[in-house]
């Protein structure tokens, strides 16, 4: 890309996504840091107002008040456009689901091409929002914006009872479909993640209370590189046979998935997992088709619920008359 280019390419990220750090915008640019401050200096030199930032997380951005000449997209970019609006429709779990295909109603009016369906994409099995939650989240938002304390009443995972919590609120969250709050808890004086759920949080107050945003908050710093749940690692090493081994293999399953088949019928797997619930879930969902070799702990864990749900089940007497319903209604 030419130097011309990377300056207007420069300016469009700027304007489209704000605050940039000058490592953000060599990565995004494909070249070196010290090339960013020049086409900084090119820019400013056209006309643009460009604001720096200097320190450890210093960077640029826009000045608002400069007016901005809009490129046209390309077809290949308004097929884009189209396909998230299909993709989007799929998701109810996306808050702001009504706002954006109003916007997105807005911006396609405006451009030029034929009339195409979308691609098909299936509904998520995501859970709905109730509007008490939807209220809560609407809340939290606010006073993260307003730099407002909140007062809570919360029920930790392994807590008993609720209990009144004030939050300082620094991050709205949505991770697998359920929506967080990453927070300051000055109980805990640490950044925890709260839940919005019906079985966790009754009750969302804001106060008038200011609190000052730490300027060093990085929220990358806070959650993991798959899920909200941080420092729980898990290098996994199986052995996965049958069609359950195929369908892994199909898959991108936790960080840096790797798969190495044995013969046609056993895949070696290994990959790294964060969260302790959702890396014996994958095992788990797995029943007897997989061997774990590694980590040790987790195997020895795993063969203790395994022992558990076979006593369960051989020491639960069913009913005869359940049975003999069960088979009527295979053979009908």
């Amino acid at each position: 890309m030419k130097r011309s280019a990377r300056c207007i390419q420069m300016l469009q990220l700027l304007k489209a996504r704000g605050f940039l750090s000058r490592e953000e915008l060599a990565t995004l640019l494909d070249t070196n840091i010290r090339n960013v401050s020049e086409y900084r200096k090119e820019l400013e030199e056209a006309g643009y107002s460009i604001i720096s930032t200097t320190g450890k997380y210093g960077g640029y951005q826009l000045d608002a008040s400069c007016l901005f000449p809009i490129v046209g997209l390309r077809q290949e970019e308004v097929k884009a456009v189209s396909e998230a609006i299909s993709y989007m429709k799929s998701h109810d779990d996306f808050l702001l689901l009504p706002q954006f295909l109003s916007a997105m109603d807005k911006l396609m009016a405006t451009l030029t091409m034929e009339k195409k369906e979308g691609g098909i994409y299936v509904k998520g099995n995501t859970p709905l929002l109730n509007p008490m939650l939807k209220e809560f989240i609407m809340r939290m938002d606010g006073a993260r914006n307003d730099q407002l304390a909140v007062d809570i009443v919360y029920k930790g995972m392994h807590a008993k009872n609720f209990e009144k919590v004030r939050i300082h609120p620094y991050e709205i969250l949505n991770d697998a479909g359920s929506y967080y709050c990453l927070a300051y808890s000055l109980k805990a004086k640490d950044y925890r993640n709260f839940k919005f759920s019906e079985e966790r949080m009754k009750q969302v107050q804001v106060s008038d209370v200011k609190f000052q945003r730490d300027a060093d908050f990085q929220v990358s710093e806070h959650i993991g590189k798959k899920g909200l749940i941080r420092n729980e690692v898990y290098e996994l090493d199986v052995l996965i046979h049958g069609e359950s081994a195929l369908l892994v293999s199909e898959k991108m399953i936790g960080i840096d998935p790797k798969g190495e088949w044995i013969d046609e019928h056993v895949l070696h797997f290994t990959t790294i997992m964060e969260g302790k619930i959702p890396t014996m879930q994958f095992l788990l969902s797995l029943g007897n088709q997989v061997e774990v070799r590694k980590p040790l702990s987790l195997k020895a864990e795993l063969k203790h619920i395994v022992e558990d749900m076979f006593r369960q089940y051989h020491e639960t007497k069913v009913p005869t008359y359940d049975i003999i319903q069960d088979r009527e209604s295979v053979e009908k």
